[in-house]
């Protein structure tokens, strides 16, 4: 055989052997999937992701993201065909680890494979309790439950408010997250303030009427989520949350605060929000237990959110004369959460 042939044949198997190491190192590698209740067009997605591929970047792990979209699509129809959608993907895809974002990825995904000795499961962004999913008799999985930082809400509204405003109206769309908050709402002991109304709205004109009807009735508002409101009873369309925020901001004379850090990007004055760059990060981590130190879930102790970001719009802060400590301003400043 001549030498160039034979050169020629050297390289081929070369490849190919190389083909194939590398077909078995990536079919090998860990499968880590992170599997999100909305899309990418909600930043509380976008900044999870930040976190968990922050803390992941120098794994040797296969990450797969999967949307599941019920935001923008909150019918029950649709979140039935996005589970089954969903829990087809694990079961051809064969995760070693599934990270599941918020409450529906719980309730029409993970929960179905729980004490699966082949999947190994962390929540995050969790509003909900341990066994609304069954969780508390599971096995293989292990999070972090999503929780308000009410008592340090509590302390902002006490430190913007004069000694006459002590009245708070919550104000929400329907869902299933927002119907969890509320019950938290209406338990936590907001002494010296009054929590005079807890309303979850279905339509935008439902919104708009109860905007109107507590102007007088109330000192501030509470605003949480409002990303499954309707346009009208006859319009089943969801409205754009910035179309929302913005009108409520126009027309409502009390000032406003929010949970999550969307609100002020959506164009609200002031959130004392759940961070999203916590949930990622810890849920990432556990990832990384399980993965290489081969600990198991339930090894791994349940946590709930101890960090809090502040988010501040100063055109609005003017607008209703509000005076923030200065440390907040920073705050807001130095994570580049001041518009």
């Amino acid at each position: 055989m001549k030498k160039s042939n034979l050169n020629y044949l050297f390289t081929i198997v070369f490849i190919l052997c190389l083909y194939c190491f590398l077909l078995i190192v990536n079919v090998n590698r860990p499968r880590v999937l992170v599997l999100h209740s909305y899309n990418t067009d909600f930043s509380w997605v976008t900044d999870i992701n930040q976190s968990i591929e922050r803390t992941l970047k120098d794994k040797p792990y296969s990450t797969r993201y999967h949307y599941m979209d019920t935001k923008r699509h909150p019918s029950q129809e649709y979140k039935e065909k996005a589970g089954i959608a969903a829990r087809n993907v694990i079961k051809d895809w064969k995760p070693d680890v599934i990270i599941a974002v918020d409450d529906n990825a719980q309730e029409w995904v993970a929960k179905y494979f729980i004490n699966d000795p082949e999947v190994n499961i962390i929540f995050t962004g969790v509003n909900g309790e341990l066994d609304d999913y069954g969780y508390d008799k599971a096995n293989n999985v292990t999070g972090i439950l999503e929780r308000i930082p009410y008592s340090n809400l509590k302390e902002v509204f006490l430190q913007l408010a004069d000694s006459k405003q002590k009245r708070i109206l919550h104000i929400s769309d329907d869902s299933e997250t927002s119907q969890l908050i509320d019950e938290e709402l209406n338990s936590f002991p907001w002494d010296p303030l009054e929590l005079t109304e807890s309303i979850e709205c279905k339509t935008f004109e439902d919104w708009k009427k109860a905007i109107e009807k507590y102007q007088d009735k109330a000192d501030f508002l509470l605003v949480t989520h409002y990303h499954t409101i309707k346009r009208s009873a006859a319009d089943q369309s969801i409205v754009d949350p910035k179309e929302i925020m913005e009108w409520t901001m126009k027309n409502s004379k009390l000032p406003a605060m929010g949970c999550w850090g969307f609100n002020v990007e959506d164009g609200g004055m002031m959130a004392v929000a759940v961070s999203p760059y916590e949930q990622g990060e810890l849920a990432a981590k556990m990832a990384v237990d399980i993965v290489d130190k081969k600990i198991k879930p339930i090894q791994i102790p349940i946590v709930t959110n101890r960090l809090y970001v502040i988010y501040l719009r100063e055109e609005l802060l003017k607008k209703y004369n509000m005076q923030v400590p200065l440390m907040y301003e920073a705050f807001a400043r130095a994570t580049n959460h001041y518009y």
